[in-house]
């Protein structure tokens, strides 16, 4: 029977993989022993869960403790019982994913804890270890040895590759590709390895990816008014739903267990929808959503924002909703959401013009023997609704019916 270990199984990430598995389990004629034990920092209790998915962490084994902890990881690999062998497939899901952090936070949470589950998995004869990295990864100038070399290609708003080459352009990033380096080494020695790099990750859950231009969606509509968009329609923002990378997740796992090689141990995919999503048509879908129309700011407006430093550029427009968002919710009984629209300066969106987010996520969907299909193609109002249904279902959004 499927053995399955999932650290960071109470965030955005995690949760969406717990429900899969479980889902999976549930199916599954012999499901009843599928052996599921996730690990995490946080109590679900307290991660803003709906009663329906809280339901979900009483069905398995739930540990919680400090990541950071070689000791406590030491545990959280330990079986029930001594016949009860090893883990088949661990996930890693657990990478810090939130912007503006500490470099040694980073360097703890991403890179560090990511090394001590990969040598614990090694050690342990995983079949298979899925990590979960980023597609904030590229070089905004870089151009893949698989690419041929037309214009559309060295184009800094071009989709990247899996091969293209890397750069940080923080400290979140750069712990990413160090952590990256060191799985490599890591798999070598006998661990088949997956990458997966989701590109602007959405659906129930997300607080800080696009949950920023829902709510300036919200205030917008609240006033009147449209709904004011940064930065060029053209920019590619592409996007990819959580459910979705839940599914890539169990799909490379179950795969690539047989699948790798010795001398291929590890496999990386971009993860991003074949919808190509760009600035013009999240704006759209968002819209849509609130049925506010989005009104692009004029080339002059744009020019002066490409002038700002990206902190500066991010003081601008957090303070131009913070304090109308902060009444709404005060209005409507949800004064203590932890939802914000704050931008950190870090994140994607206010790096767009120089560094957009074009993501071919399409090698996972070709792949020989591993059949996987986006389920969400492309961006769209219907897919982001439940993101704020269920944040007034928890209280922490304006209870104002949707369109």
């Amino acid at each position: 029977m499927p053995t399955f270990l999932v650290f960071g199984c109470a965030n955005f990430y995690g949760r969406a993989l717990i429900q899969h598995l479980c889902d999976r389990r549930d199916e599954a004629p012999d499901g009843a022993g599928w052996t599921i034990r996730g690990v995490d920092k946080v109590l679900p209790r307290l991660a803003s869960f709906p009663e329906a998915t809280l339901k979900l962490y009483d069905s398995f084994d739930f540990r919680m403790g400090n990541l950071r902890s070689a000791e406590f990881l030491e545990q959280a690999f330990a079986p029930e019982n001594s016949s009860s062998g090893t883990w088949d497939y661990v996930f890693d899901f657990a990478p810090e994913c939130k912007f503006g952090q500490a470099d040694q936070v980073y360097e703890q949470d991403v890179f560090q804890t990511a090394v001590r589950i990969a040598q614990l998995a090694l050690r342990q004869k995983a079949k298979a270890l899925v990590r979960l990295s980023t597609a904030h990864i590229f070089s905004s100038e870089s151009v893949s040895s698989s690419s041929s070399s037309s214009s559309a290609n060295t184009d800094v708003n071009r989709r990247h590759a899996e091969d293209d080459a890397l750069e940080a352009p923080n400290a979140l990033v750069r712990w990413h590709v160090r952590a990256e380096e060191e799985l490599r080494a890591i798999a070598a020695a006998g661990l088949a390895t997956v990458i997966l790099r989701p590109a602007l990750c959405y659906g129930p859950g997300d607080r800080q990816n696009v949950v920023p231009m829902l709510i300036s969606a919200q205030l917008s509509r609240a006033a009147g008014e449209k709904m004011p968009v940064l930065w060029d329609k053209t920019l590619r923002v592409n996007t990819v739903h959580v459910a979705d990378v839940a599914r890539a997740a169990v799909a490379t796992a179950l795969w690539w267990s047989g699948a790798h090689t010795p001398q291929t141990p590890v496999a990386v995919f971009n993860l991003a929808d074949p919808g190509d999503t760009t600035n013009a048509k999240l704006a759209a879908a968002v819209g849509r959503l609130f049925d506010v129309e989005p009104s692009f700011h004029n080339s002059a407006f744009n020019f002066i924002a490409k002038k700002l430093k990206t902190a500066e550029l991010a003081e601008e427009v957090n303070e131009s909703l913070l304090g109308p968002w902060m009444d709404l919710l005060a209005r409507h009984g949800a004064e203590n959401s932890p939802l914000s629209p704050y931008l950190d300066q870090e994140h994607p969106y206010c790096r767009l013009e120089h560094w957009p987010l074009g993501v071919d996520g399409s090698k996972i969907t070709t792949t020989p023997g591993l059949d996987f299909s986006y389920s969400y193609a492309s961006v769209s109002a219907e897919a982001l609704r439940p993101i704020v249904e269920e944040f007034q279902l928890l209280g922490l959004w304006p209870n104002i019916p949707l369109p």
